[in-house]
């Protein structure tokens, strides 16, 4: 992995351009329908293709932006926090949105779902401090996972003896949703911000997509520890937007159903023979909740 001041290697995918304060990586395959002399000549988000309309959300604002070879969802890199309100959008390291595009490029190597890169822009700004920009290819059809998941759930529940199986829609999508994570663990994907809101749900039947992988990292192998606080992350966020009960609730049948079809989905793991993956899980959720239930 390069070092923070050091760009990643992507001369196979992406073109590196510089003109002034402005650093521009390019992916290849996109080179002729973006307006190259106008990225680097500093044009705002809303420049880089011909708006659309749109339900996305982020921390600031998301551009969804047509371009002869396809949509765009492009943004600025804005921190939150208690460090957010003083340098909401300024940055050190203008080499951060390049490694998120290796890290897209690694996974999709892998055969892991993630929309590329195809644009990654650092400019320049008063004391060395740089803006950074990103744009990925949208990926078409997919729908945000937080949003299906809230219509399968007020979806009415197949009689008794279809409500563990995949017939509730709600228990299939915990099935490909374990899938999916064992895959992108079993790459070595080390992702900083696991949560509802990075998978997108795509047409067909496939594994969902992961997206946002600012500051993320592939490894040679990513333990159970760092599996356990992944998934409880996961988990979490499922909480925070009422998808599953928090400490004080059971949760129904259906909820019941789905974590135990996605636990089997995801599968277990030989360092954890001693202690199952679900109580493990369990265990961590509730202690990271105990603080997180107090900010909600």
């Amino acid at each position: 992995m390069p070092r923070r001041n050091e760009p990643p290697d992507l001369e196979v995918t992406h073109e590196l351009r510089e003109r002034g304060p402005v650093t521009l990586l390019l992916r290849r395959d996109w080179l002729t329908a973006l307006p190259v002399e106008g990225l680097l000549a500093g044009e705002p988000l809303s420049a880089w293709g011909r708006p659309v309309q749109h339900d996305l959300h982020g921390r600031g604002a998301v551009h969804v932006l047509s371009t002869a070879r396809g949509d765009i969802v492009a943004k600025a890199y804005q921190r939150g926090g208690v460090v957010g309100g003083v340098l909401r959008a300024s940055y050190l390291d203008r080499w951060r949105p390049a490694r998120e595009a290796a890290v897209a490029e690694g996974l999709l190597r892998r055969g892991c779902p993630t929309p590329p890169v195809v644009v990654a822009r650092a400019t320049r700004g008063r004391g060395g401090l740089y803006r950074l920009e990103i744009a990925t290819a949208r990926v078409a059809g997919a729908r945000d996972l937080l949003v299906v998941l809230r219509e399968a759930a007020q979806q009415r529940a197949p009689g008794r003896r279809g409500a563990h199986s995949e017939a509730d829609p709600l228990v299939g999508l915990a099935v490909r949703l374990g899938s999916t994570l064992r895959r992108l663990h079993d790459v070595g994907l080390a992702h900083r911000d696991l949560q509802v809101k990075n998978l997108l749900v795509p047409r067909d039947d496939g594994p969902l997509p992961v997206i946002d992988l600012d500051r993320c990292a592939l490894v040679e192998h990513l333990g159970p520890p760092q599996r356990i606080v992944s998934l409880s992350r996961f988990a979490r966020s499922l909480v925070k937007h009422g998808l599953l009960p928090g400490l004080s609730g059971r949760g129904d049948r259906r909820s019941v159903a789905a974590i135990a079809a996605f636990v089997a989905a995801y599968g277990a793991l030989d360092e954890l023979a001693r202690g199952p993956l679900r109580r493990r899980l369990r265990r961590h959720l509730r202690r990271s909740l105990r603080w997180h239930e107090l900010l909600w």
